[in-house]
């Protein structure tokens, strides 16, 4: 399952709608409004602040449970990194969050892949963290949200958003404000909203599957 995210970072980037870079170091174009990403995404709109794409034949109302993909961080070259540790916490703290927020939503939660199975992932992509306690701007990174189908790795859904971290002037020390931004970040995950926006025309169940995913999806009647 890592291996399958990691290999989606470069399509995430791209839909991110910041430009990344080909092999011969030639920025490679984002996503605009309306145009689909390399994996079969389309960006749509809504009132949150980063940006959304989903597929259009995405079916994620006909699922009915959730797995949680391993989290991950990809780096800049030029980046400075995480302690270790520090990572690793990270990076357990955001698997925790997308527990956390399905179990509120009363999504039911399996421990394995299956074709009535959807995996949830959060990830760190483009992270460039300052080498300098005094730089205005300590970090920048896309922080992403990512639902695939758990078997076939195929991407569904994608939300995005470009984060920054500018240094304070509070004396707090680099590492806390750091810190803060990415406790902010893991603690706005949330599973209700992005199944609300995609199930907002619900979706037949799958072959073999009793679609209860569309229940957590849409608002209560």
């Amino acid at each position: 399952m890592r291996q399958t995210i990691l290999l989606l970072a470069t399509a995430v980037i791209i839909g991110a709608g910041c430009a990344t870079s080909s092999g011969d170091g030639a920025p490679v174009p984002a996503a605009r409004s309306g145009e689909m990403t390399s994996d079969g995404l389309m960006k749509v709109e809504t009132d949150r602040r980063g940006d959304f794409f989903l597929r259009e034949d995405h079916g994620i109302g006909g699922y009915d449970a959730i797995v949680v993909a391993p989290s991950f961080v990809n780096y800049k070259r030029s980046s400075n990194r995480l302690d270790p540790d520090v990572e690793v916490a990270y990076l357990a703290a955001s698997e925790q969050a997308v527990m956390d927020a399905a179990e509120e939503a009363g999504a039911p939660i399996v421990d394995a892949p299956g074709p009535c199975t959807i995996a949830i992932g959060v990830g760190f992509l483009n992270v460039e963290l300052a080498r300098s306690d005094t730089a205005d701007i300590l970090g920048e990174m896309v922080f992403v949200i990512q639902y695939q189908d758990s078997v076939s790795g195929e991407a569904l859904l994608r939300y995005v958003e470009p984060q920054l971290i500018e240094r304070e002037s509070d004396g707090t020390s680099r590492e806390e404000q750091i810190r803060i931004s990415f406790d902010r970040m893991i603690a706005e995950v949330n599973v209700t909203s992005a199944l609300r926006a995609a199930t907002g025309t619900p979706s037949g169940p799958r072959p073999g599957c009793q679609g209860s995913l569309v229940k957590v999806g849409l608002p209560a009647e």
